[in-house]
C-alpha cells in the first residue's frame, strides 16, 4: 500500500469514528477496498470502556461489505472477560452487529459458533442470525431466548417461521415451571406465555391435549387463558369436545368458565 493509499484509509477510518460523519465514513472506507481491512480489524478489536459502540458497529458494517467475514468470525470467537456493566452493554451491541452481519453466511461452523454464543440468550443479534438458518437444531436456544424481554420478539419470529417442527418443543416449554410449580420464576412464566401464544398461531393437534389440559387451571391467569384458547381452537367444529373443555374450565376456575365468558375469550358460542 502506497503512502497516499495509507493516508486515504486513515482519513476514512477517522471519519467513520466521528459522531457527525460516521455513516459517510462507512462509504469512504468501503471505497478504499480491501486495504482498509487491517485498520478496521484493529478498530473492531479495541475495547471501548465507555460503552460507546456506534463506531465499532460501523466498522462491522464496512467489514461485511468488504467480504471480511473471517474477521467477524474471529471477533465473535474471541475470548472476552468484561466485568464493567457499561462496557458490557457496548460490547454486546458490537457482538450483535457482527452476528447479524453473518446472517446470510450459511456455513456449518458459523451455525455452531452462533449456538455457542446463544448460551447468553439476551444477545438479540445472535438469536436473529441463528434463527435465519431455519434449522431445527436451533429450537432449544430459541426457546431459551423466550425468557428474555430483549430477545423474545426475535426468537418468536424465528420459531413462527419454523412452524410445526417447533411444536413439540413449544409444548414442553409451555409446561416446564422453573425452578418449581410453587416457586416459578418470572422468566419461566414469560417463556410459558410466549410458547402458548406461538402454539395458538401454529396450531396444536388433539394428541397434545394431555399436556395442555392441566394448564387450564394454572395459577397464572394469562397462561390458563392461553391454554384454553389453544384447546378450543384444536377442537373447533366439535361441539362435544368444546363443551367438555368448557366444563373442565369451569371446574378449575370456580365456575368462571361460563358460556358467555367463553364466547368473549374464544370468539364464538360453544356448540
Amino acid at each position: 500500500m502506497t503512502a497516499g493509499q495509507s493516508q486515504q484509509v486513515e482519513r476514512a477510518v477517522a471519519e467513520l469514528k466521528s459522531f457527525r460523519n460516521g455513516d459517510l465514513g462507512v462509504v469512504h472506507v468501503i471505497a478504499c477496498g480491501k486495504k482498509a481491512i487491517p485498520a478496521l480489524r484493529t478498530m473492531l478489536f479495541e475495547r471501548e470502556r465507555s460503552g460507546l459502540y456506534q463506531a465499532r458497529c460501523r466498522a462491522v458494517e464496512a467489514l461485511a461489505a468488504l467480504g471480511a467475514h473471517d474477521v467477524l468470525i474471529e471477533f465473535l470467537e474471541a475470548d472476552r472477560t468484561i466485568v464493567d456493566p457499561v462496557e458490557r452493554v457496548g460490547e454486546d451491541a458490537v457482538i450483535n452487529a457482527a452476528a447479524l452481519a453473518l446472517a446470510n453466511l450459511r456455513e456449518q461452523h458459523v451455525f455452531e459458533m452462533l449456538l455457542r454464543l446463544a448460551q447468553r440468550p439476551a444477545l438479540t443479534g445472535v438469536i436473529g442470525s441463528l434463527g435465519a438458518f431455519g434449522r431445527v437444531e436451533a429450537i432449544p436456544a430459541l426457546i431459551d431466548a423466550l425468557e428474555e424481554d430483549a430477545s423474545r420478539p426475535t426468537a418468536e419470529a424465528a420459531l413462527r417461521r419454523l412452524g410445526r417442527p417447533a411444536r413439540a418443543a413449544l409444548l414442553r416449554a409451555a409446561s416446564a415451571q422453573v425452578p418449581s410449580g410453587e416457586r416459578e420464576s418470572g422468566s419461566s412464566a414469560r417463556r410459558r406465555r410466549s410458547a402458548l401464544g406461538l402454539l395458538a398461531e401454529i396450531g396444536v393437534p388433539r394428541d397434545a391435549w394431555p399436556s395442555l389440559r392441566p394448564l387450564m387451571r394454572d395459577n397464572d391467569a394469562k397462561i390458563a387463558a392461553l391454554a384454553c384458547k389453544n384447546l378450543f381452537r384444536s377442537c373447533r367444529g366439535s361441539g362435544t369436545d368444546r363443551r367438555r373443555l368448557a366444563s373442565d374450565r369451569s371446574a378449575g376456575t370456580g365456575g368462571l368458565g361460563t358460556a358467555r365468558g367463553d364466547r368473549k375469550l374464544f370468539g364464538g358460542p360453544l356448540r
